[in-house]
């Protein structure tokens, strides 16, 4: 075992005798021998360490409290610098290692999962950016995009566990862009072009001067704000794409209903199936993996499954019978088809577009390469946004949608390829956790190719046979499935719920009063519901912008009006704390013994990289830094020796 493993970026620098390790004199819940446990508590290293010192740093090292003064002194290139000396020695291993069964999986699951929302999203494109009855952008441009942006960035990025894509709020910002330019009497493709070079060229600035070490600065109130947002933007998307079809003859509408809430119904039951009864355990995970494609699939043949059914008429995708832009246009755009001023204005929406995946795709960055999956090969996340850069220009240049980072795509895919090790715990329960993660390129490049393969002529036409009306459903199911799992949705549910009945595994129930705990998820649903409605005005551009003033108002206005142990329970880094079955804890407290919540103590290591407190099934985990002080539930600040707390005389902390 060695002192050394992958920081996930937000995490401090940490040497072993910085480590906090909590031990109830049993052997580690892991299996760890106490031996060997015990030399990393006191650092005193084990022979094989000494080796892996010497390694290069395969990890980023970013700080919640680092500044841009900071980040602008490390000199310019010296991020994808480091990037790339410790991603490059891997390069020949990432195409090499690809002989596992896993990573064939990996493949398909990946092809399918980030196909169907692709050509769900061309749909939206299709209807919003009609140009005297033509539209502009299709499911050709979309899939184009997702195959060229997606080959490039598994080839020359750094992390190729990020699968890339046409996303929500781009598709989101690519309307806006075309109603803006429609009003402005500008052409639509040749201002969208600019906008791209000049968001390709403002990548490559933030990437050469190392701020990507900005992210460190989300929180989950920002992060969970956005995803509310995104799911908001699915259900309102697919209910009027339903109510659309009431615009036609009944029986069409009703037919394309039944098709719409039966794939939505039928996508979110089989995304469930991990909870199942029946089958093993294989068959459902299989099962809730595919639910969605599944469900498209199904519904997409239910039209002609009868003679009555083919003779209704609904709405299907209307793609090309062959490789050709929707609306027939060249490929390439003509860049001085527009006037210099235009050109030159086109840096606003650029700059907004940069705005949005420096926090889009460096979010997903991090999801995929979460620390609890300890990935060896390390991070790239400057050199790999300025890959993103260069995929934007190619994608400029032709006049079809940028792609960054997918959510939950990207973190679905490290998922696929990781192998579960079982253990025992300390109270004898069997668990799993990640034990291998097959970090290779080939899954991603293939699954590039396959959606590249749905352009050639014959799966065209089998495109064009899918309903509108399904993917409607597609949109309803995407958006239900965004609350699961968030602590703002769950918040806002908890405020509706009777009063007796509220309860929550999240430690903010019990450490934040509850009016102050509802003032502050209500001004959250506020901020949500105002960028949810700009929107839908000519000013919808800007929402990134929007977005990005969370992280300013989490970091310099709420700590104001929050005290510590509220903020602490409230509202996280969004850099994961590593799990309690990780071979290597390091910067954690972890409380062995199982209690019921309640006659847990309540504390919050407070230092200054910020404050993280998280309560996992029964079991409370913080998170802190080599400057410590540590208060209990009273409020007493206690020294930073962690001594046993009082009521805890059978937990023993050693350091």
């Amino acid at each position: 075992m060695t002192n050394e493993r992958p920081e996930s970026p937000g995490s401090p620098a940490v040497t072993d005798n910085d480590r906090i390790k909590v031990t109830d004199g049993s052997i580690d819940r892991n299996g760890i021998d106490k031996k060997e446990h015990k030399q990393e508590a006191t650092g005193r290293k084990s022979p094989s360490s000494d080796a892996t010192a010497k390694e290069i740093d395969r990890s980023e090292e970013f700080r919640f409290d680092v500044t841009i003064g900071e980040i602008w002194a490390r000199g310019i290139g010296s991020g994808m610098f480091k990037d790339i000396k410790r991603r490059a020695p891997h390069y020949f291993s990432d195409w090499t290692d690809f002989f596992y069964l896993k990573v064939l999986a990996a493949i398909f699951f990946m092809f399918f999962t980030s196909l169907a929302p692709a050509i769900t999203f061309s749909v939206l494109l299709e209807e919003e950016t009609q140009d005297d009855g033509e539209s502009q952008i299709g499911t050709v441009e979309v899939l184009l995009s997702t195959t060229i942006a997606g080959g490039i960035f598994s080839i020359l990025g750094g992390q190729p566990l990020c699968i890339l894509g046409v996303t929500g709020p781009v598709s989101i910002f690519t309307i806006a862009v075309f109603n803006i330019s429609k009003s402005l009497g500008i052409k639509f493709l040749p201002f969208y072009a600019w906008t791209q070079i000049w968001a390709a060229a403002m990548h490559f600035f933030l990437a050469l001067f190392n701020m990507c070490e900005l992210i460190s600065w989300v929180t989950r109130y920002s992060c969970e704000t956005f995803g509310v947002l995104i799911a908001l933007i699915y259900l309102y998307t697919g209910i009027a794409g339903i109510a659309d079809k009431f615009s036609g003859t009944f029986d069409a509408a009703l037919f394309s209903l039944i098709i719409s809430l039966g794939t939505g119904y039928l996508a979110l039951s089989l995304s469930g199936a991990r909870s199942w009864v029946v089958f093993n355990e294989p068959i459902r995970e299989l099962i809730a993996d595919y639910g969605a494609t599944i469900a498209i699939v199904f519904f997409s043949a239910v039209p002609y499954m009868s003679s009555e059914a083919r003779d209704t008429d609904i709405e299907t995708l209307d793609v090309p019978d062959s490789f050709q832009t929707t609306s027939g246009r060249g490929w390439l755009v003509d860049l001085g088809d527009i006037n210099p001023g235009a050109a030159i204005g086109a840096i606003i929406p650029g700059f907004i577009l940069t705005v949005l995946f420096f926090f889009d795709h460096n979010v997903s960055s991090l999801l995929c390469q979460s620390s609890d999956l300890n990935l060896k090969k390390g991070s790239a996340y400057h050199w790999d946004f300025f890959v993103v850069g260069i995929t934007i220009l190619a994608t400029g240049i032709l006049g079809i949608p940028p792609t960054n980072g997918l959510i939950p795509q990207a973190p679905l895919h490290s998922k696929s390829l990781t192998t579960m090790v079982e253990y025992t715990d300390a109270q004898g329960n069997r668990k799993e956790r990640p034990g291998h993660v097959y970090e290779q390129r080939v899954s991603n490049f293939m699954q590039a190719l396959l959606i590249g393969i749905m352009l050639s002529a014959p799966f065209l036409v089998v495109l064009g046979l899918i309903p509108r009306a399904g993917l409607d459903g597609l949109f309803l199911y995407m958006g239900a499935a965004s609350f699961p799992g968030n602590q703002f949705a769950e918040r806002m549910f908890l405020i509706i719920t009777q009063e007796k009945l509220r309860a929550s595994d999240h430690p903010w129930l019990e450490e934040v009063q509850w009016p102050r705990l509802r003032n502050f998820t209500l001004f959250q649903a506020l901020c949500c519901g105002i960028i949810f409605g700009i929107t839908f005005t000519p000013a919808a551009m800007v929402f990134p912008l929007l977005i990005a003033s969370l992280v300013l108002l989490r970091k310099m206005v709420f700590p104001k009006y929050l005290n510590p142990r509220e903020l602490g329970a409230l509202d996280s880094s969004l850099h994961k704390c590593a799990e309690d079955d990780e071979e290597d804890g390091e910067d954690e407290v972890s409380l062995n013994q199982q209690k019921p919540r309640q006659s847990q103590p309540s504390v919050i290591i407070e230092g200054k990289e910020g404050i993280e407190l998280k309560k996992l099934k029964g079991k409370e985990k913080l998170c802190a830094t080599k400057e410590t002080k540590v208060l209990s539930k009273d409020g007493i600040t206690r020294d930073d020796s962690l001594n046993p707390m009082p009521g805890n005389d059978s937990k023993k902390m050693t350091v």
